[in-house]
């Protein structure tokens, strides 16, 4: 096949080393013998994945998808292992893609929550097939986290909302890992884009939610009018519109048993959805726990599902068995609904686990008036930061799934440096201050490499 290349990455495929700015990561400390040490590993990981639940910060550093590739990038190594998976009907809906439109669906935890990789690929994808729209966009900022900046899911009015690693939910969480109920029956959603690079208008808004919902008007964003048709269906309301905008407010009813999942913009024109769903805290476990992915992303006609889990995992007991079985679980859900639908694994690269160690330590006291200053002993905790070990075998066991099930695998530790990256990467800058978190840069790196990966595998059967 013949696809246009990307004019301004014409550096696309030639490395280069990123400038070197080290910084420091503490060994574990020393303890002096007569010391006592307690290691608190179970109190760590309760209290990291905690953390890995929380909004995720990124930092704003650069953002920009032409930016060299290092040299310590597996660059041989970025490709898809198909495991005997035919790739055949996703590049031929690729070539029909001025006649319909390729659906790309993108599912994992924070890394994909952030849509910062993911948003890269797309771009890349969209500038090559041609962009057929935003796609899928979730509540996120309503529901209490972080949400990427281009798109607009927002209501004056007051809601209930879900995460989808809520210990307990007070109502259904839909395929996206968040919902939101109004708590009136009468309320009204703004959803708009806000690239800041290109203009990205849709005509055509389909609203995903269980329960009833009766559009009563479509305004702009000045409060005008605008002209549409509802078409209401079991899990969705779809909103045609006369023409194309990028800014609207859906006024409706409802009867106090609606629950509102998500909505995905198109432009109603040929090219590429890359939608993304990501949830900070995400395994493959907790999307078991939604029951019905597979259903939920089938209005969305995926050509390819990307599943990139398994840094959550690497956080808790370790059980690849346990693994495996979730693994073929969400899958088998993915499938059962979207039969035509091709799946892709990740594995996580490798990254950081905080340890904490309390230790006793003699201090002095200050002197008073009455009382010589002495010595006391205090426990003091130290945090530190080492390799995750449980990294390795979760990359092992997705490859091992992808091979024995002939599910293609994309196996981003090898690409990303393989064994010792994380601290390569860490002394290039490249990781946020809690080493399982990139910064911008790498996010865009990360996405850049995906997207090579993706377009070897639709140019060369």
């Amino acid at each position: 096949m013949n696809f246009r290349y990307i004019r301004t990455l014409r550096k696309l495929f030639l490395p280069a080393v990123l400038s070197v700015g080290t910084i420091g990561w503490a060994q574990t400390p020393q303890a002096a013998a007569d010391e006592e040490e307690i290691e608190a590993e179970d109190s760590d990981d309760l209290e990291q994945q905690e953390y890995l639940a929380s909004p995720v910060v990124i930092p704003d550093d650069v953002d920009d998808i032409d930016i060299p590739i290092p040299s310590f990038i597996h660059r041989t190594a970025n490709h898809i292992i198909y495991n005997g998976a035919d790739w055949s009907r996703l590049r031929q809906a690729v070539l029909n893609s001025t006649n319909k439109p390729v659906n790309i669906v993108h599912i994992g935890d924070s890394h994909i929550q952030a849509d910062i990789s993911t948003s890269t690929t797309r771009r890349l994808l969209q500038y090559d097939f041609g962009n057929a729209g935003r796609g899928l966009i979730s509540p996120l900022k309503i529901s209490g986290t972080n949400q990427p900046t281009d798109f607009t899911f927002s209501s004056h009015g007051s809601w209930s909302a879900n995460k989808l690693m809520s210990q307990s939910w007070r109502q259904t969480v839909g395929f996206t890992g968040c919902s939101i109920r109004p708590h009136t029956s009468s309320s009204s959603l703004t959803i708009a884009t806000c690239s800041p690079e290109d203009y990205d208008p849709f005509r055509s808004v389909t609203i995903f939610h269980s329960g009833r919902m009766q559009v009563t008007s479509v305004e702009g964003p000045d409060g005008e009018q605008l002209k549409y048709r509802a078409i209401p269906s079991k899990n969705y309301t779809q909103i045609l519109l006369n023409e194309p905008v990028d800014n609207i407010s859906v006024r409706f009813n409802s009867a106090g048993d609606l629950t509102v999942f998500g909505a995905s913009l198109s432009g109603d024109r040929a090219g590429l959805f890359y939608h993304n769903i990501g949830n900070n805290g995400a395994t493959y476990s907790t999307y078991n726990r939604i029951g019905n992915v597979g259903e939920g992303i089938s209005p969305l006609s995926p050509d390819l599902v990307i599943l990139s889990l398994g840094t959550n995992e690497a956080f808790g007991r370790l059980d690849t068995s346990g693994l495996r079985s979730a693994i073929d679980r969400l899958v088998k859900n993915i499938k059962a609904s979207n039969p035509n639908a091709l799946i892709l694994l990740t594995t996580p690269m490798e990254c950081h686990k905080a340890f904490t160690t309390t230790k006793k330590t003699r201090v002095r006291t200050k002197a008073t008036r009455k009382r010589k200053a002495r010595y006391r002993t205090v426990n003091k905790t130290v945090r530190t930061y080492s390799v995750n070990p449980n990294i390795a075998p979760i990359r092992d066991a997705i490859l091992a799934y992808g091979k024995q099930n002939g599910i293609a695998v994309y196996d981003w530790y090898e690409v990303a440096g393989g064994r010792g990256a994380s601290n390569t990467w860490i002394s290039h800058d490249l990781f946020a201050k809690d080493r399982v978190h990139h910064t911008r840069t790498a996010y865009n790196i990360e996405g850049r490499l995906l997207y090579e990966a993706l377009l070897d595998a639709l140019r060369n059967p």
